[in-house]
């Protein structure tokens, strides 16, 4: 999303669980919102250690993978919170990694929940790695001019389009 509070951790949890309940695919999610990881708050799961603890203190992975009881999910989360954190994932062990994650089996998808576009640099640090970018927006809230200045910083050739986040129906027509 361009902003913070447009609702794009539970869009990547609710597409996460879909592509695994739903599909029936393998699915791990990745909480790359290295300043604010909200994917395991929302889960309702502890996490002390994670992501960071992967990149910075160079800890083993398999360490911080979590199985959520939900079958064909598991869970990378955030860590300790990073304010600098756009240097790390734009790192060679953030790419090493999302390579690892996306090529070691063919049926996984990997979904990243991201920081806000423009609160800095971390979203396109990781914007090299990944195959696709959803943009989350929040109806009646998220301003048009965020929406094209985030559109004219991530890679065109990468962007998928928009999930329209908290619409409003008027009235109670049928359609």
């Amino acid at each position: 999303s361009p902003n913070s509070g447009d609702g794009k951790t539970l869009t990547a949890i609710n597409l996460a669980l879909t592509f695994a309940k739903a599909y029936n695919q393998t699915v791990i999610l990745v909480d790359c919102d290295l300043r604010r990881q909200n994917v395991h708050r929302m889960l309702g799961i502890e996490s002390a250690a994670g992501l960071v603890d992967f990149l910075v203190d160079d800890k083993p992975l398999n360490e911080f993978i979590i199985w959520p009881g939900i079958e064909k999910l598991t869970l990378i989360s955030g860590g300790r919170p990073l304010q600098n954190s756009a240097e790390i994932l734009g790192s060679g062990r953030m790419k090493s990694l999302i390579h690892e994650l996306k090529t070691r089996h063919d049926d996984r998808f990997v979904i990243i929940d991201a920081p806000p576009i423009l609160s800095g640099a971390d979203t396109m640090a990781l914007a090299p790695c990944v195959d696709a970018i959803l943009m989350v927006v929040k109806q009646s809230r998220t301003r048009m001019r965020d929406i094209k200045r985030a559109i004219e910083m991530i890679p065109q050739d990468k962007f998928l389009g928009y999930v329209l986040n908290r619409q409003h129906r008027n009235g109670t027509a049928y359609y």
